[in-house]
């Protein structure tokens, strides 16, 4: 793409655009891994009562992180 080191700020940006991708399909993947453990714990203890599939451990990651997540200091 020559016409990207024609217009440097529209490289940045691109360039940007690129980093956030990576950084949200890093993210995902990762929060996806992570739903596996709660899956099976879930699975394991509420098992008989209601078995939840790996999509909704992984919302019920996202809850928990918005629930319990780490607070920042008030100054």
């Amino acid at each position: 793409m020559a016409f990207l080191d024609d217009v440097p700020l529209l490289k940045r940006m691109v360039e940007m655009g690129y980093t956030i991708a990576l950084v949200v399909l890093i993210s995902g993947i990762v929060g996806l891994v992570l739903a596996f453990p709660v899956k099976l714990l879930w699975n394991f203890v509420f098992g008989k009562v209601y078995v939840i599939n790996v999509w909704q451990a992984w919302a019920l990651n996202v809850l928990a992180g918005i629930f319990f997540g780490q607070k920042a200091p008030r100054q």
